[in-house]
């Protein structure tokens, strides 16, 4: 009885490990493989940072920021297009919560714009149901929100969790 409950439990692991590697070795790609769900192509380092470049230039931002001219050299890394937009994005989701934060008990003027700036997130790609969840839409919506009322949390504990230190 023993021994067969030790097959069963050799064969119901080697069962699993067999199912990982099939998982794995099926997510694998070479930069040349697009998903076939998704039209957005993998490239180098420099045309991901002409799409970065191309965004920043396009977003507004805080009177006393200023985003960096490139994304960090990567070079040898693939990148999904889209991927400079959402680093683009991303800075400028955090550059004017941060604005909000330093300004919102202060300066009225610059917080209302700081707010008015957020309110665009949501229809940036970046927060876009093909790249963004349900969960982290409705986070940003609630955070938005607590902010209107003069509460600093939610967009306090996304600075600190997601933003570059300044």
């Amino acid at each position: 009885m023993k021994s067969t409950l030790i097959n069963a439990g050799k064969k119901a692991l080697a069962t699993a490990c067999a199912g990982i590697l099939a998982l794995s070795l099926a997510s694998c790609s070479n930069g040349d493989v697009s998903n076939a769900g998704d039209s957005r192509k993998i490239v180098g380092y420099d045309e991901i940072n002409k799409e970065y470049r191309e965004s920043i230039g396009k977003l507004s931002w805080p009177q006393d920021y200023t985003p960096p001219e490139s994304m960090p050299s990567d070079s040898g890394t693939s990148f999904q297009q889209g991927w400079g937009d959402t680093q683009a994005s991303n800075l400028f989701q955090c550059a004017w919560e941060k604005e909000w934060l330093n300004t919102y008990s202060s300066q009225p003027e610059r917080s209302e714009e700081a707010l008015k700036e957020l309110e665009k997130v949501p229809e940036m790609g970046f927060m876009s149901p093909d790249r963004a969840d349900d969960a982290t839409r409705r986070f940003f919506k609630d955070n938005i929100d607590k902010a209107k009322l003069g509460d600093p949390s939610g967009i306090q504990q996304d600075v600190t969790a997601n933003c570059p230190a300044s």
